[in-house]
This record gives C-alpha cells, sequence and structure tokens, in this order.
C-alpha cells in the first residue's frame, strides 16, 4: 500500500517533466509550443520592425526623382540594365569591363515594375531610382538586425538604423542609381549570416556567396573581405570551424570566379587587338586612370571630395570614426573597426581615382560603430545604477537617456535638419526635364545626337532609331564602333546636348571628337545648367 501511494504520490511530480520534456523537445509540437510562447515577444519585435520598414519605404521614395540631380553614372547604370532587359546585351555600346555587370542586372530584372506602376515621374532614370529604394530600405533594416545580432539594445539598434537612413549622405547618393548601393546590401546580408547565433554550415557558405554577389555587383565592396571573415573567425561557439571557413572561402570564391571566367569565354581575357579586355579594365582602373591627387594636397580631387563628404556629413562621419576605435574593446564588434580601417586606407594614402559614391560602402559601418559604442556606454551605466537603489536606478537611467537624446539633437541636429530639408523638397531636375522636352520636340529624330548619359535613355527611347544616333557623349571617342557608324567623325554630329559635367569631362577624358562637335557649335537653347547646341557642319 505504502509502495503504490508512493508511486502515486511520486506521479505528479514526475510526470510533468516528463511531459514538458517531451512536448517541447526539439520535434515539431515542441516548437510550435515554444513558438506561442514568444509570441507577446515577436510582437514587439514586429511591431518595431514594421514601424521601421514604413518609415524607411516613405524616406527612401519621398522626392526621389527630383532631388538630388540625375548623375551621368546614374545615367549609365540606367541605360545598361535597360539594355539587359530589351536587347539582352550588357551595354548599348561596347561592354569593356568597367565593372561587373551583376548590379546593373539586377537592376534590369526590377526596372519594369516602376515602369509598368507609373512610378519614376514617367523617366526611365526615375524608374531605376525607385528601383534603388527596396535596396535602400533592405541596407537600414539589415543595420538594425546586425546591430541586434551584435546585442545591441533595441532602442540602440532603431538608432543605428536612422544614423544611416537620416544621414544627408545617404539621403543623397544612397538614394541614387549606383552600384554601390545595390552592393552594400548583400554585403550586409553575408555579414548578418556571419553573425548568425547558430552554428549552421550553410550559413557560412550563404555568406560567401552573398559576399560574392556584393562584389560583383561593384567591385570595391571586396575591401570589406578581411572584416568579414574577421568577424567569421570571432565566432563565440563553433561546431565545424574548418568546414564553415573553407565553405566561405571556396563557394564565395568558386562565384567570384564567374566574372573573370565569363570574359575568358567570351576570349576577352587577356590584352589583344581588336577587342575590349578584362586584362586593359584593370590596367586602365588601376595604373592608368587619372588619379585624385593626395588628400594631403590642398586643392586636389581627392581632398575636395572629402571636404563635400563633411560638408554633407561630418557628425556620422567623425563621431563614427571615433566609436569605431572603442569597438576594438570588444571581440564581436572588432570586425567594424577593421572594416573602417581598410576601407579608409586607399582614400588616406592613395593618389588614384576616387570615385564619389565610395563613401556609400561605409556609412552602415559608421552607424553601427556609434550604436556599439553607445551600447557600450549604456551597460556601464547599469551596472552602476545596479548598485543603487532603485529610486536612484530610475533616475539615473532616465538621465542617461535625456543625455543621449541631447548629445544626439546637438550633434546630428544642426548639419542634417538643413541638408535633408533641402533634399526633401526641392526641385533640382526641373531644368534637365525642360531639356529633355526641348530635344524631344524639336530635333528631327534623323538628326545625330551627342547627350549626355545622365539623360541618354529617355532620349534614346523616345524615337531614335538606335544608339549610334543619340550617342552618349563619351562614346563617340571612346567606342571604336562610331566611326564605324559615322566614318565623317565629328561632322556627323548635328546636335549637342550639353549638362552640367560635359564640357569638364570632354577635358579630363580627352574627348576630341565631342571637343570639335562642341566647338564648333552655337546655342539654341538654354534651361539653367543644361544647353541645346546646333553644330555648324559645312
Amino acid at each position: 500500500m505504502s509502495r503504490t501511494m508512493t508511486v502515486v504520490a511520486a506521479e505528479p511530480a514526475t510526470a510533468p517533466s516528463v511531459l514538458s520534456q517531451h512536448v517541447t523537445g526539439p520535434g515539431k509540437w515542441g516548437r510550435m509550443r515554444d513558438g506561442v510562447r514568444r509570441i507577446p515577444h515577436d510582437r514587439a519585435v514586429l511591431a518595431v520592425l514594421a514601424v521601421l520598414l514604413v518609415a524607411l519605404a516613405v524616406l527612401s521614395v519621398w522626392n526621389i526623382t527630383e532631388s538630388s540631380a540625375f548623375q551621368d553614372d546614374e545615367g549609365t547604370y540606367t541605360s545598361q540594365a535597360f539594355s539587359v532587359l530589351e536587347d539582352g546585351r550588357l551595354a548599348p555600346y561596347t561592354y569593356w569591363y568597367d565593372h561587373p555587370p551583376l548590379g546593373w542586372i539586377q537592376l534590369a530584372f526590377l526596372v519594369w515594375l516602376p515602369q509598368l506602376l507609373g512610378l519614376g515621374g514617367d523617366t526611365h532614370i526615375g524608374a531605376a531610382r525607385m528601383v534603388i529604394a527596396p535596396f535602400f530600405v533592405a541596407t537600414a533594416t539589415l543595420i538594425y538586425l546586425i546591430a541586434r545580432r551584435m546585442e545591441v539594445r533595441r532602442p540602440l539598434a532603431v538608432v543605428a538604423a536612422a544614423l544611416f537612413a537620416l544621414s544627408p549622405l545617404a539621403l543623397t547618393i544612397g538614394r541614387q542609381v549606383y552600384l554601390d548601393n545595390i552592393g552594400v546590401t548583400w554585403l550586409l546580408l553575408a555579414y548578418y549570416l556571419v553573425l548568425s547565433p547558430r552554428n549552421a554550415l550553410w550559413h557560412h557558405i550563404g555568406a560567401g556567396i552573398f559576399f560574392a554577389v556584393a562584389v560583383l555587383s561593384k567591385e570595391t565592396l571586396a575591401i570589406f573581405g578581411p572584416s568579414l571573415l574577421l568577424a567569421l573567425l570571432n565566432r563565440p561557439t563553433w561546431t565545424n570551424r574548418a568546414f564553415s571557413v573553407v565553405g566561405f572561402l571556396v563557394v564565395g570564391g568558386a562565384a567570384l570566379a564567374l566574372y573573370p571566367l565569363m570574359a575568358l569565354l567570351r576570349g576577352e581575357f587577356f590584352s589583344g587587338g581588336g577587342h575590349v579586355s578584362l586584362q586593359d579594365a584593370l590596367v586602365y582602373q588601376f595604373l592608368t586612370r587619372s588619379g585624385s591627387g593626395s588628400i594631403w594636397e590642398a586643392g586636389s580631387s581627392r581632398a575636395e571630395l572629402l571636404q563635400g563628404w563633411l560638408f554633407y556629413d561630418r557628425p556620422l562621419v567623425v563621431v563614427g570614426l571615433v566609436a569605431a576605435v572603442l569597438c576594438l574593446v570588444q571581440r564581436r564588434s572588432m570586425w567594424i573597426p577593421v572594416g573602417i580601417a581598410f576601407f579608409s586606407v586607399p582614400i588616406v594614402t592613395g593618389e588614384g581615382y576616387l570615385p564619389a559614391m565610395y563613401i556609400i560602402g561605409i556609412l552602415p559601418f559608421l552607424a553601427l560603430a556609434v550604436c556599439c559604442a553607445l551600447n557600450m556606454a549604456w551597460g556601464w551605466l547599469e551596472r552602476v545604477a545596479d548598485q543603487q537603489t532603485p529610486s536612484v536606478r530610475r533616475a539615473v537611467r532616465a538621465a542617461g537617456a535625456v543625455t543621449l537624446a541631447f548629445v544626439i539633437l546637438v550633434t546630428v541636429a544642426p548639419q542634417w535638419v538643413g541638408q535633408n530639408r533641402t533634399l526633401l523638397t526641392h526641385e533640382t531636375n526641373q531644368d534637365w526635364s525642360s531639356a529633355l522636352a526641348w530635344v524631344e520636340e524639336n530635333i528631327p529624330r534623323d538628326d545625330t545626337v551627342l547627350a549626355p548619359y545622365a539623360m541618354w535613355q529617355d532620349l534614346s527611347a523616345s524615337g531614335w532609331s538606335d544608339a549610334w544616333s543619340v550617342v552618349a557623349t563619351e562614346k563617340a571617342d571612346l567606342d571604336p564602333e562610331f566611326l564605324n557608324q559615322h566614318p565623317e567623325g565629328a561632322d556627323a554630329i548635328d546636335w549637342v546636348v550639353v549638362g552640367p559635367f560635359v564640357e569638364s569631362n570632354i577635358d579630363q577624358l580627352g574627348l576630341t571628337t565631342a571637343g570639335e562637335a562642341l566647338e564648333n557649335s552655337v546655342p539654341v537653347q538654354t534651361f539653367g545648367g543644361w544647353s541645346i547646341h546646333r553644330v555648324l557642319n559645312d
């Protein structure tokens, strides 16, 4: 009797434990129960993400086709995307390996959608900007998610996303049709997988693939390779470290090899007569291209470019660099200063060509550095507060929050508010639109027109027969096919559309054909920085 009672008495104490292990174990029903229990917590996370996404979506498209001004590089990638979409070719002119093509191939896959929906101000380049908007949103969201994976407190993770999204630099060049904006999203996705708390091999292999996609979208992002590898090696736990690292390197390397393989299969890997080559493109980009001078040389293009970046957003650049030093204290954040250091070395020590959009790659890292430093400071504050009475603890935390908000307002607001108000409210492409409309209405379709890339795609699609009827300004000199199509050279050109940077490009690139046509022309219409010139042919 007593033994039976003992068994019966023991069952209530042990049965729930056994049942619990059975139900909440690794099985499907256990995972479902765990999921139900997490719903209140997940709802809070989902609410934060939903608010963040809506705010980012609105910000990403607000006034996007009106400001900032359309640039030639944007027009180049737009035309190449439509060439892929409509003609199945990598470029409307000879593709010469200036960049890997994956960036504008992604544009081509998406650019038809804003056109279908009537977005982008009924222009091709505007539609391409609308395609960049989801990349902008994804980049800011990934900054938040990466910060959370680094165990940054949720409010500070939101601050990190906001520092990027509200930065005047990000709002200016981060929403333009630059390949960097596409590649950075893939780069951050690689970091997100590398920082995954799960010991899943496919996460690390996936990170290698996404890093390759980032580099094949914009080759300069390869400079973050050492930082990404460090983030992988610094994982706190491993189950198969050798397989993960080898998988990351081998699969990522194999994906990257597709680019030179493409050149090899096209017979354009090595330099040779009568064709472009990857070898010639690399020599041009790294050795023979006109440089930007030294950052230490007053008045050099590099020094002016740095001043321009600081003009738009000095707080994020300066504070982010200082915060990056603090990130060296923690093992889990060391990859941030390493990435910033590798990114900065070419700026500080180099004299080669430095493009204005190069800064795009580092903006997420600066935002993450700031939020990690704030997270460390907040952790120290909480440890101090935990030693006090509850009332003092609450007062210390409130004082810390107020101080943080005050510092952000004092350091950021004065520059950001003015810059962003201009960016989000002004119309800077009105002259571009007027010039385009005038050309479409007044120039016969059988005339040959030289036009900057910023307008080329929209002009080309308005009734001219092919890429050699409306010719991108640089191609009259740099693409040998021009002389095959127009053996008479500059005499074949009837009109020259001049944008804000056409004359400086003619000088810097030594464009003799374009220069001769412009010299023998007279302006017939002007719209601000844009003008249309009639060439006085004999």
